[in-house]
């Protein structure tokens, strides 16, 4: 189950607010057969992530969350996280972890039909907390309190979930809700602009449109550090003609992409289907094409907020699996 685009933070007595966790989503389990620990798409993680190896859970559980790596401040790093799963293997940051932020089998039984406020009780008071798993804290009503306070300790966003919500796999849903600190998207890599001297210079992004045909969504900017390792990493994926729908001028440097890498990139707005000042972050490690669609943003009824900034603040300290520095 995976959350949509809110337009805003908001205040809701009906959901669940958590950190978003900027790493790998996965699900752990353990039954008869031993402990696995698979991405969404069901690849096994386990031989990326040994440490995890360790864990140990009740037999019949199954989790739901996400795979971490943080910073020396103790904030969740995607870059750190990918570093670890490539071919060079980076040692740098701590972790992985797995932060469980969802309970779906508890003993062999089934909880995706009951509610999430419920599903997150059983998970809290189940005691799975060890090294190497975090189960961390929710807040109530106050999302707006909530996403100042992260974006002040520099954390990726927020998502809402409906208190009353039932688990449904596979499906991007409206009960969860997401909102970033800084906008950001998935696209499609449909090509580059190489650069003699840094490697490449840009990206040419796409979306997939209704018709399963990529649509061109605008240039994305590669920082000079990380243009050598783009142009290498795409070497493999070059083809000789534009994957993009429709006529596309040609200029000097530019390399096409068969349309199988997918690519976060920050941006400031999307406008007619175009992203503003976009900014290339990372290689999606589980990223799949058909999710990299312009995403709406769900309007939600306002509360005002019941509290300060106080019991935020303490969620997001105490959800964090290091002190914060």
């Amino acid at each position: 189950m995976r959350p949509r685009l809110a337009a805003e933070g908001f205040n809701s007595p009906d959901h669940l607010f958590e950190l978003k966790w900027d790493g790998i989503r996965a699900l752990v389990s353990f039954d008869a057969g031993g402990l696995r620990v698979v991405d969404r798409n069901g690849g096994d993680l386990l031989a990326a992530v040994p440490e995890l190896r360790t864990l140990r859970l009740p037999e019949g559980t199954l989790l739901d969350g996400e795979i971490i790596v943080c910073d020396s401040r103790g904030r969740p790093s995607y870059d750190l996280l990918v570093g670890r799963l490539g071919p060079k293997t980076s040692k740098r940051g701590r972790g992985p972890l797995f932060v469980a932020f969802d309970l779906l089998y508890d003993g062999g039984k089934p909880l995706l039909g009951i509610k999430l406020e419920e599903r997150r009780r059983r998970l809290l008071g189940r005691g799975l907390a060890q090294k190497g798993l975090v189960v961390p804290e929710h807040l109530e009503h106050d999302g707006e309190p909530f996403l100042d306070v992260v974006a002040e300790y520099e954390l990726e966003g927020v998502v809402a979930k409906r208190r009353d919500g039932k688990y449904v796999p596979g499906t991007r849903s409206a009960d969860w809700l997401k909102f970033l600190v800084s906008p950001r998207a998935d696209v499609v890599i449909g090509g580059l602009v190489l650069d003699e001297r840094r490697g490449a210079r840009t990206l040419l992004c796409g979306w997939m449109n209704e018709n399963g045909a990529l649509t061109y969504a605008g240039e994305a900017y590669v920082p000079p550090y990380l243009g050598d390792w783009v142009d290498a990493a795409t070497r493999t994926f070059r083809h000789d003609g534009s994957p993009f729908l429709g006529p596309f001028p040609l200029r000097p440097g530019m390399v096409w992409l068969r349309p199988k890498l997918v690519a976060i990139v920050d941006h400031e707005s999307i406008e007619r289907g175009v992203l503003i000042d976009a900014r290339f972050r990372a290689l999606r490690f589980d990223g799949r094409i058909d999710d990299c669609r312009i995403e709406e943003p769900v309007e939600v009824p306002e509360y005002p907020p019941t509290g300060g900034p106080d019991r935020p603040r303490l969620v997001v300290l105490h959800s964090l699996p290091f002190r914060f520095d």
